[in-house]
């Protein structure tokens, strides 16, 4: 079994840094993004509200895929991560993190989520059908994923498409796998 260890270990070093994953990392807030396997990633322009931004999408993908944000937040920087764990998970915070985003969104599912020792929320929803919505819009449906750290705010949001949305959610899931938060 050591043999067969040292050998995969020997054939996985071998392997050209071409066919391994592109680490994308922003210097000033420390966000990383190792894309999934068939996925890439590229920095996007930071805005008012997210000082750090990834497109992670595979080649094909036009207007699906997922965005990784960061957005700093001061007043969680007196609080330690198991006190914003504590938070994150509270019903009042899923509860909140739902309200927010009915004002967009028919969310479908709301549920606590844990990536290692950090937790936050998931949801999923749909756009709601209203004047100046694109068509197009209401064929896809959007994944979002938001963790706290002392830090600020990381969020990842993927859009996939309604008919395979079910199937693409492990890839989705593996992209916020392949995130380290700023800490």
């Amino acid at each position: 079994m050591l043999i067969a260890f040292v050998v995969v270990c020997a054939f996985v070093a071998c392997i050209p840094d071409s066919a391994r994953a592109e680490e994308l990392r922003d210097e000033a807030t420390g966000l990383t993004v190792v894309p999934p396997e068939g996925y890439g990633a590229t920095r996007l322009t930071p805005t008012e509200t997210f000082t750090a931004r990834f497109a992670v999408k595979r080649p094909y993908d036009r207007d699906t895929g997922c965005q990784v944000a960061f957005t700093p937040l001061p007043q969680n920087a007196g609080y330690t991560q198991d006190q914003l764990n504590g938070v994150m998970a509270s019903r009042v915070w899923l509860d909140l993190a739902h309200a927010t985003l009915t004002v967009n969104y028919n969310v479908i599912n709301t549920a606590p989520f844990a990536y290692g020792d950090i937790h936050g929320v998931t949801l999923v929803g749909d756009i709601k059908e209203r004047p100046g919505i694109p068509a197009r819009a209401l064929d896809v449906r959007t994944l979002f994923f938001i963790l706290e750290t002392p830090k600020g705010r990381t969020t990842t949001v993927c859009v996939g498409e309604k008919a395979n949305f079910d199937a693409r959610r492990s890839e989705f899931e593996s992209v916020v796998h392949g995130v380290t938060l700023p800490k």
